[in-house]
């Protein structure tokens, strides 16, 4: 009998997943690195704010678009790299303005998404504010150095953008990942 697989964002391919309940709600867990690829458990709502940093303007309207079309956000607020993002997220911060969510985009010009966590994490520490999950994104695949990186700055996950040039592939992994994130924060 074939083993079941599914998609794995994390992991950028269809992988071997366990069965686990939590909090009463079946959850389907990647068995190489325990992303969540399926859940049974709605979504609890949309976010009032999401900030996302992305080099490719296509790319920052279909997440702008995703992520308002699909209710998951009340606003989304987009930046074309991570000096841009840090700006506009200690704004935020300063005018006691909620952020539930930042994607960033690993690879940008002037900062890259990295450093842009490491300052995010600090304006946080200096208004005693939550760690706001980030979603890494990028066409690399994640790599154990970059699963360190998603410890340092937990609550972190990454998805890859993957090498379909459909843009409908990027929208589902997309989708599945915010709602996952979304479920586990609450």
């Amino acid at each position: 009998m074939a083993e079941e697989t599914k998609f794995c964002i994390c992991c950028g391919e269809d992988v071997p997943y366990s069965r686990r309940t939590r909090d009463g709600n079946e959850e389907l867990t990647c068995v190489h690195c325990g992303f969540v690829v399926g859940t049974r458990r709605e979504s609890s709502g949309a976010a009032d704010c999401i900030i996302t940093a992305d080099d490719t303007a296509s790319v920052r309207e279909l997440l702008k678009g995703l992520l308002l079309n699909k209710g998951l956000a009340e606003t989304v607020i987009a930046a074309e790299n991570g000096q841009e993002f840090v700006g506009i997220f200690s704004q935020r911060l300063a005018d006691h303005q909620p952020v539930d969510l930042v994607i960033l985009d690993l690879e940008m010009p002037v900062m890259g998404g990295v450093s842009a966590a490491r300052v995010m994490r600090a304006v946080e520490d200096k208004y005693h504010a939550r760690r706001t999950p980030i979603l890494f994104f990028s066409s690399q695949k994640c790599d154990d150095a970059l699963k360190r990186q998603l410890g340092v700055f937990a609550p972190a996950s990454y998805v890859n953008k993957g090498s379909s040039p459909h843009f409908d592939d990027l929208v589902d992994r997309i989708d599945q990942l915010v709602t996952s994130l979304f479920h586990k924060r609450a």
